[in-house]
């Protein structure tokens, strides 16, 4: 279920940080911060996973970058793995700080093209969200055309659940009752708050190999609130 990549993976990353960075950090709607989108105007900002611009009413970003073909060890092979998409490119997700208190906007960038089986039914099933929902960007459901500021996105869905045969991954944390799905080959726009500080175990509930779902920074990992 997962296919090679090409070397320029960590350039395509960059590029698209600063086509998502244009939308509002994430992805903006029609210019306010908010869930959920179906359109924007991209422009050249960079994302960071700190909180956007120096309104506190802002959503804190979070944007999260699926790789495929990542050597885990000479016995296990490749393995997929989440990163945070930082300042300076891409960072271990083993321990992910954001803030409590303050609406989350997650961001998921997904380069995997492969489905894989949910852990337990249900994993294709949003929750924790508002409206237990989710923006979904992909090939399927986008229109994009050039603008005067840059590219236009036109289009999204915004879905409560994902077809088990597109389902590549979850960003789930249990103990939030927080479920995101991932379908193949998309970018994931989702919004939560933790009301509650402490450290919180993140997974992801699809059979996405042994070694990257038991090991930090892989296909799980910590969510740090503070």
């Amino acid at each position: 279920m997962r296919p090679n990549v090409t070397a320029g993976l960590t350039v395509a990353v960059l590029a698209l940080a600063l086509v998502i960075g244009g939308l509002g950090a994430g992805i903006a709607l029609s210019g306010r911060e908010g869930p959920p989108a179906t359109s924007t105007i991209a422009t050249t900002s960079t994302v960071t996973t700190t909180a956007t611009g120096t309104n506190s009413s802002s959503p804190f970003v979070l944007t999260l970058v699926i790789s495929i073909n990542n050597v885990f060890n000479s016995t296990a092979g490749t393995m997929p793995a989440f990163y945070v998409l930082g300042p300076n490119g891409l960072q271990s997700s083993a321990s992910i700080s954001v803030p409590a208190h303050k609406l989350i906007k997650l961001v998921i960038v997904n380069y995997d093209d492969g489905n894989a089986s949910m852990v337990q039914s249900g994993v294709n099933t949003v929750s924790g969200t508002p409206g237990n929902t989710v923006l979904v960007l992909s090939n399927d459901n986008i229109n994009s055309s050039q603008g005067m500021m840059g590219i236009v996105v036109k289009g999204g869905q915004n879905v409560s659940s994902v077809d088990p045969m597109v389902l590549a991954h979850t960003f789930s944390v249990p103990t939030l009752n927080l479920n995101v799905p991932i379908e193949v080959s998309s970018t994931i726009v989702a919004y939560f708050t933790i009301n509650q500080p402490g450290t919180y175990t993140w997974d992801c509930l699809t059979l996405c190999g042994d070694a990257a779902m038991s090991t930090p920074g892989w296909m799980t990992g910590s969510l740090v609130a503070s």
